[in-house]
């Protein structure tokens, strides 16, 4: 077993091993339940994604870069509505609505 991903956003987290899953390797969330607070207060103990398998490890760490990051890569965008400016995972604006397109 290896540790492939840490994040202290369950979200996140959870993102990247539905990733995994979809690419066929087999993988398991470690400290799920320690991070949601308790004596060390909320989301300081950062969740783990761990796979079974050693072999797998290199290509868990690949697809997780690639998928996640491609987030990040895209520009923010202006809508042609209204003008407004907005992040780039938004799909429609937040202020009218309308999508990028």
């Amino acid at each position: 077993m290896q540790r492939v991903y840490s994040h202290e956003n369950m979200m996140i987290l959870s993102s990247a091993k539905n990733l995994l899953e979809l690419n066929g390797i087999d993988c398991f969330v470690k400290n799920e339940y320690h991070a949601s607070g308790g004596h060390v207060g909320l989301n300081a103990v950062p969740v783990e994604l761990w796979v079974y398998d050693d072999q797998s490890a290199d290509n868990a760490i690949s697809i997780i870069e690639k998928e996640l990051n491609q987030i990040g890569d895209l520009p923010d965008w202006q809508c042609r509505h209204c003008s407004e400016w907005n992040a780039s995972t938004f799909e429609t604006c937040w202020k009218c609505q309308a999508t990028p397109q």
